[in-house]
């Protein structure tokens, strides 16, 4: 018997239908104590193997962890009778793709629904969840206008089913998939990104970024195309919007937007500056002439009629033919070529001024008190060669927090700032922007608070040994006997006695080095021997590093792949050795591996399974 109305699952009551997909079915359900409306996904699409129910089990904790005002609550999960099920939050307001099949949104509009999805985007990507099918169809809208979003992670439980999202049942997801979707390549937060530009593009333009009939020729499109400019479909949205929503759907995932704040950011910035600025026709004035009273010419005088370049003329001819013109004439060529003359060199001075401004005023850099931090921690962002007294934001990315900045009279910019306590371990950006502009940047290193422990105290500073001071010889002993001195006995210019000379003393031999780097081969170690992905806490252990440098851990998943999903840091202890631990993401299943390299050139590699 499947789940129909007037099922009873735990303390909720399955009701009227209210609506059906690839995933399977949707009821409206009743919390008879808590007089709670909630709503049951009833998943028909997956197999009621004990593999399958394993892995929907896995992924349904997962998303019912993730509590955002942008996501749809998970009430409750489980199997009745063999078929998964998940209670959900109702949202009785609709779906965007509602809205968005009457044509274009308002931009204020599109922009407020953006910020929202791009908010929850981000915050699950933190958690390590990919939504893979982000679309209008799946962002709910609560009666107040919040955007909610829906079936998080659920695609990736119909691996098995995959041709369905491409049926009639969902025809809008192949608009929305991201290139590395099509192909089969690894997915990750980039697709969800791509997916979102694509959205922004039909809020703006009612179309999509490739018009094709049929679905094959989209998907197609998505990997070998470029998209056609959303100025295209209304020129008023202008190059600024064009280029932030083409980078949006670059091919490569690294080319796009580091993060869906960031992404919406730059779009508000470019809709609220307008259209690039178009080339204005630049006007060449000629030089000033000075004015002169007309002059008869003699009718017999063709030959000024048919002087094309303004030649010299000889003096007898000027004399002969016209003498009174060529006398007005000449003076006035002269001035025009001073004139010429003169504007080139006020336009090279011109020239030569702005470079040297140019110059002067030189590259905004960005430097950080520290690289290396701690969700939060504080460090002072310090800037230079920042316009005098200019007003802007230091953001922090991926996901987007911004600190407001005013430079000093000298362009000189300090400002502490707080790394947010859910800030996402690993490799983040800090950029100064200011005019709808970042200028510089720099990479700051997230690691999880005392992520890296020394597993053995270094040793105090070694006791100084500071050899005791060699006698210094004093003046030749004067000879005991000598003979034949004006002197006398002991005057001066005695000879025939010998001079004693001390023996030097050799310096001490240098202490032993403390931490000896090991002559075996770096080692690690993972523990336990049993992970649950997004549950168990694993510890990454070291030996015979190199002693007291810095250590790179970089963690690959699955194992073959070539750029690492996280990367932390620590120190190295005086015997060789460091721990640290992380926790996988919930959707890292099958295998994986860790790399740790110090500064001293060693390196070691551990590959193990994820469950």
């Amino acid at each position: 018997m499947s789940i129909e109305p007037g099922t009873r699952l735990g303390q909720y009551e399955v009701q009227e239908l209210i609506g059906q997909g690839a995933m399977g079915v949707v009821y409206r359900a009743y919390h008879v104590p808590l007089a709670r409306t909630g709503a049951v996904k009833v998943m028909h699409g997956i197999a009621p193997d004990p593999d399958s129910i394993a892995r929907f089990r896995r992924e349904a904790q997962a998303i019912a962890q993730m509590r955002h005002p942008n996501i749809l609550n998970v009430f409750d999960f489980g199997e009745y009778q063999g078929t998964p099920y998940m209670i959900v939050e109702y949202v009785p307001g609709g779906s965007l793709a509602g809205q968005m099949k009457k044509g274009p949104l308002e931009t204020p509009l599109a922009l407020e629904y953006l910020e929202g999805i791009a908010s929850g985007l981000d915050y699950a990507h933190s958690l390590g969840i990919v939504h893979r099918d982000v679309k209008p169809a799946n962002v709910l809208v609560a009666r107040d206008g919040t955007p909610i979003i829906a079936d998080f992670g659920l695609v990736k439980l119909l691996q098995s089913a995959s041709l369905n999202s491409m049926t009639g049942a969902t025809t809008g997801t192949p608009a929305y998939m991201a290139p590395e979707q099509v192909t089969g390549s690894r997915v990750g937060p980039a697709a969800d990104r791509y997916s979102l530009a694509t959205m922004a593009y039909e809020m703006l333009t009612g179309a999509f970024p490739f018009e094709d009939d049929s679905v094959l020729e989209m998907m197609y499109a998505h990997v070998h195309r470029d998209p056609t400019p959303p100025s295209s479909h209304r020129p008023e949205l202008g190059s600024r919007v064009d280029a932030v929503l083409l980078r949006g759907l670059a091919k490569e995932p690294d080319a796009r937007w580091e993060s869906c704040i960031a992404l919406v950011a730059a779009l508000r910035s470019a809709l609220e500056t307008g259209p690039g600025p178009a080339v204005e026709r630049t006007v060449v004035m000629a030089p000033p002439v000075a004015a002169t009273a007309p002059i008869a010419r003699p009718k017999a005088a063709p030959a000024d009629a048919t002087v094309v370049m303004p030649m010299p003329v000889p003096a007898a001819a000027a004399v002969a033919v016209a003498p009174a013109a060529n006398a007005v004439k000449a003076p006035a060529r002269s001035r025009r070529r001073l004139y010429a003359v003169l504007a080139a060199v006020v336009l090279l001075l011109l020239l030569i001024s702005s470079i040297g401004l140019i110059i002067a005023a030189g590259t905004p850099t960005l430097s950080l008190s520290s690289t290396i931090v701690s969700p939060g921690d504080t460090l002072v962002v310090s800037a230079a060669h920042v316009p005098k007294n200019q007003a802007g934001d230091i953001q922090l990315l991926s996901r987007l927090t911004t600190y407001g900045f005013r430079a000093d009279g000298n362009g000189n910019v300090s400002r502490e700032i707080l790394v947010p306590n859910d800030t996402g371990i690993g490799d983040h950006l800090v950029k100064i922007c200011w005019n709808g502009t970042c200028h510089a940047q720099a990479t700051l290193h997230v690691v999880p608070f005392g992520a890296v422990v020394i597993t053995s105290p270094t040793p105090g500073a070694s006791p100084s040994q500071t050899p005791g001071a060699s006698p210094t010889p004093g003046r030749s002993p004067t000879p005991s006997t000598g003979t034949g001195g004006t002197g006398g006995t002991g005057g001066t210019g005695g000879t025939g006695g010998t001079k004693s000379s001390p023996t030097p003393t050799k310096p001490p031999p240098p202490p032993p080095n403390p931490c000896p780097t090991s002559t075996q081969s770096a080692l690690l170690s993972v523990s336990p021997s049993t992970i649950v992905a997004g549950v168990t806490p694993v510890s990454v252990s070291g030996q015979n590093f190199t002693p007291n440098k810095q250590v790179t851990v970089n963690y690959y998943f699955p194992s073959t792949s070539t750029t690492p999903k996280r990367t932390w840091y620590g120190t190295i202890g005086c015997n060789g050795t460091f721990s640290s631990s992380f926790t996988p993401g919930a959707l890292d299943i099958g295998t994986a591996k860790v790399i740790a390299a110090d500064a001293g050139g060693r390196y070691a590699t551990k590959v193990f399974s994820i469950a």
